[in-house]
């Protein structure tokens, strides 16, 4: 009879151990929250940095950085020198946005409240197919929800 007595003291002791154990990750599931945010915030920073540096290897600027009048006439030589498709891909190095503006902007824009696709275009000046796209990609990765009409910040 002490057996039972001692895994029963053993299991209440364990259980005790348990639940205080789940208060603790309660008080820091918001700190969790907020490591999860800052972590995204930071993977999207690094991301335009990134973009940057390889525009400036690759001898252009970013969308993002002022221009210079050096870079318009780096493009009118290439494009003379006849090498063929320069000037299609220098338009489209020019439409390019840095990696993670797009995200940035459309957070920017659904903090006023839920929006669709085509207001959030409106508003932020992206195409509404990339918008589109970068909704249904961050609403996988969680950055954002689906509202009743649209998509919305998460509670």
């Amino acid at each position: 009879m002490a057996n039972i007595l001692d895994v029963s003291a053993i299991t209440a002791r364990i259980k005790a151990r348990v639940t205080q154990i789940e208060e603790q990750l309660k008080q820091h599931q918001d700190l969790t929250d907020e490591l999860e945010r800052l972590r995204s915030a930071l993977a999207r920073l690094e991301g335009e940095v990134r973009s940057r540096v390889t525009a400036g290897r690759r001898g252009r600027q970013p969308a993002s950085a002022p221009k210079s009048t050096a870079a318009p006439k780096a493009a009118a030589k290439r494009r003379s020198a006849g090498a063929p498709g320069a000037a299609g891909e220098a338009k489209r190095a020019a439409a390019r946005t840095p990696r993670g503006q797009n995200q940035a902007k459309t957070l920017e824009a659904l903090k006023d409240g839920p929006k669709t696709a085509s207001e959030i275009s409106k508003q932020t000046g992206i195409g509404t197919g990339t918008v589109s796209t970068t909704l249904t990609k961050m609403t996988k990765a969680g950055e954002i929800a689906k509202a009743e009409r649209g998509y919305a910040l998460p509670q």
